[in-house]
């Protein structure tokens, strides 16, 4: 109460109190009005100050309401958090133990259970040695947990071979992290089992069967080494017998011995030559003996990374619905918050009726008040933990990308080894036909020299007149024939080599052979000049049938990028590129209307190219060439109907297709070989009137196969020839 107004009410009343009584009266009225004046206004600050409690137990209640919000969504995260962890653990198919440090089974995932055909109860709280009736009691397992993890925080791919009741011999690959949750003060061990088993009995198994076929392999060769070796010990024989007969006869001129000595001496240097490209033959099939195995591996070792990556795959799209779920849960805690809020301003208004009995509620508040420092102080704790774990996510985050790049490189390097692989089958497949082709040259070779025998036959008879000096020669002979045999063996074993590298032996006849034409050309005779003209020729051959063989083979790999382009570009293309032969043929090509098309501008350009050399090859004589090139867009059933020479359903119906026709006034063909002129190494002419390899066409077919289109011929003899080509216009 204030002193003043104390004072006031006090002093006026004294100097009346003995005189009048209705002054008195007033005066206690009056002072009693003070009173009540003052006391109206103490209550009216008691309330101003009522008012500021009230709003600061408002402000510190919304506070709080902000606080539990907060809490309530921290606990709603790290919930998500330990359920998303859990159901990665549990969707994962390799078995997965969580051991704590003292070596006990914390938990294990399904797929462990399933795997080794074990209880949950008979797992988990157990020691890790002693799972199984002690099966785990592997000496390897516990050098790994107990003297290398401690050393590093983790290692990966430890192979581990184990005899399991039940289930029989595994072999796994541990891998395991050591992890420390520094605010639970708890260390955890992640140990992952990779079952290998089947992976290496498959690779046991692979070893087998080609150890199996290396084995019938040296079985087959050494039937036909025996063979050849009866063969030679029949000729020595019979080389022995004509010996005898030459003896008898003795009738050798002393030209054909010095013939036979200049023959001897390039027969060492052909022998020494052979020697030289057996040795570098052996040497190659050893390489290409260890590629093979190479390729076998990493062809395992594909199948394995891509049912790895299936697995993964799988993994990802479970995370991704939990994750669609989890935002789905989220939007309506956010619809209940709505709510919550709606209710809460109701529950404001009420507050401001029942402001009255919030004196009451000052010791609740009070005691609210440390609940909520206790609740602060668990927040500090739970944001601390929650940083950790963001910090943690961003690590496996990164992680993740980082194995998908990693994946990402491993698909493209698969895709590289395959196109590898079917350019070395291809390559293979060549070689072996090649083989089969020297086997039967070396065939036709021996009955040469069987009849160049029979010819030395008939002349015995003529060589009477110099027996003596064949006595002197007799003994130089049979060591000449001796290094014949051993020619002849090493000739035939050459023809069955499994593999033979055609480019290195063929860029070594065409360097020697261009020598010898440059160096030593003047030196031969007219015989020894026409064999160098025809191996270099032979030669020059070889080497187109291989380039256009790769050409073929490559068509088949090739990228198959399409684009829009135009057909007029890559005709100038080929005309520039063919500019001195037509000016040569005095050539004309002719083009009408050309459209755009969905290509591959490199391929296409080759299919171009081969047409139009092909129709300038093929011109008549003294006729100059006319190639005539036009396009044409329509559907699939228009073409069908309009081009009889088109194989049935050759074209989907309702697809747009450009129709391109070639045509020249070659010498065209028989239609009967219509379809046999797009079949590899198809010749239809000699090749002494025309040259190539009759590969041409075949990459013509393969390429616009490659296209999805369809390709025709239709000609006559003597009055040129048309091909019609189909590709999808878009």
């Amino acid at each position: 109460m204030n002193p003043k107004k104390k004072k006031l009410k006090i002093i006026p009343t004294w100097p009346f109190v003995d005189k009048d009584p209705d002054m008195l009266a007033a005066g206690k009225e009056k002072a009693t009005n003070e009173e009540l004046k003052t006391a109206n206004e103490e209550l009216i600050g008691g309330n101003e100050k009522m008012q500021f409690l009230i709003e600061e137990l408002e402000a510190s209640k919304e506070e709080l309401l902000t606080s539990n919000e907060a809490l309530i969504s921290l606990n709603d995260e790290v919930t998500e958090a330990q359920e998303y962890a859990e159901s990665i653990v549990a969707t994962i198919r390799e078995p997965l133990l969580v051991l704590d440090k003292h070596l006990r089974v914390k938990t294990a995932n399904s797929a462990f259970y399933k795997t080794f055909d074990v209880s949950k109860k008979d797992t988990e709280h157990v020691l890790v040695y002693d799972l199984g009736n002690k099966q785990w009691n592997i000496p390897a397992l516990r050098t790994l947990l107990e003297e290398i993890l401690p050393q590093q925080t983790d290692f990966v791919d430890f192979e581990v071979k184990q005899t399991f009741l039940g289930i029989g011999e595994k072999i796994l690959l541990l891998n395991a992290r050591r992890i420390v949750q520094k605010n639970q003060g708890e260390e955890l061990i992640l140990l992952a089992l990779h079952d290998v088993t089947e992976i290496r009995m498959r690779r046991l198994e692979l070893q087998e069967k080609e150890k199996a076929l290396q084995n019938k392999d040296l079985r087959e060769r050494k039937a036909e080494k025996l063979k050849l070796e009866k063969l030679v010990a029949e000729r020595t024989k019979e080389l022995t017998v004509q010996n005898h007969e030459k003896e008898q006869r003795a009738a050798e001129l002393f030209i054909a011995n010095n013939e036979l000595a200049f023959q001897n001496d390039e027969k060492e240097k052909r022998a020494a030559e052979l020697f030289i490209a057996n040795t570098e033959l052996a040497f190659q099939n050893i390489t290409k003996e260890k590629l093979a195995d190479e390729l076998i591996i990493a062809n395992i070792e594909l199948v394995y990374q891509n049912t790895e990556k299936e697995k993964r795959a799988a993994e990802l799209v479970i995370a991704n619905e939990e994750l669609a779920f989890q935002n789905t849960e989220k939007e309506k805690r956010a619809a209940e918050l709505i709510v919550a809020n709606k209710e809460l301003a109701f529950q404001n208004t009420e507050k401001e009726k029942r402001a009255a009995e919030l004196i009451i509620a000052n010791n609740e508040l009070a005691f609210q008040n440390n609940e909520k420092e206790k609740r602060a102080a668990e927040l500090i704790i739970a944001n601390k933990e929650l940083l950790f774990q963001n910090t943690e996510k961003e690590k496996r985050a990164a992680e993740l990308i980082i194995a998908n790049k990693e994946l990402v490189f491993q698909n493209i390097e698969k895709e590289k080894r395959a196109a590898e692989l079917i350019i070395a089958n291809n390559e293979l497949a060549f070689q072996n036909k090649e083989k089969e082709k020297r086997a039967a040259e070396l065939i036709i070779a021996n009955k040469e020299l069987v009849f160049q025998n029979t010819e030395k036959e008939k002349r015995a008879a003529e060589l009477t007149i110099v027996n003596t000096t064949l006595a002197l020669h007799n003994e130089a002979k049979e060591k000449q024939a001796a290094e014949l045999i051993i020619a002849n063996k090493e000739l035939l074993a050459f023809a069955y080599i499994s593999s033979h590298d055609l480019q290195e032996p063929l860029r070594k006849i065409q360097t020697f052979a261009g020598y010898l034409l440059q160096k030593e050309y003047t030196v031969l005779t007219d015989s020894g000049k026409k064999y160098l003209d025809k191996i270099h020729a032979a030669a020059c051959r070889m080497r187109t049938l291989i380039d256009d063989l790769l050409a073929y083979s490559r068509t088949n790999i090739t990228e198959r990028m399409l684009e829009k382009d135009g057909l007029l570009a890559i005709i100038e293309e080929v005309r520039n590129d063919l500019a001195e032969t037509i000016f040569e043929k005095k050539a004309t090509i002719k083009t009408g209307k050309l459209d755009e098309a969905f290509i591959n501008h490199s391929q296409f350009r080759q299919v171009m190219n081969n047409l139009i050399a092909n129709a300038l090859k093929f011109s008549k004589p003294g006729i100059p060439p006319l190639i005539t090139i036009n396009s044409k867009l329509g559907s699939g059933t228009l073409f069908q109907k309009k081009d009889p020479c088109l194989q049935t359903n050759a074209l989907l119906p309702e697809k747009s297709y450009c129709h391109i026709s070639f045509a020249d006034n070659g010498i065209g063909f028989n239609p009967l070989y219509k379809d046999k002129i797009f079949e590899v190494f198809q010749r239809l002419n000699g090749k002494e009137e025309y040259a190539g390899t009759g590969i041409g066409l075949a990459i013509v077919k393969k390429i616009i196969e490659n296209h999805n289109g369809t390709i025709s011929a239709k000609g006559e003899l003597n009055k040129g020839a048309t091909f019609d080509i189909y590709i999808p216009a878009a």
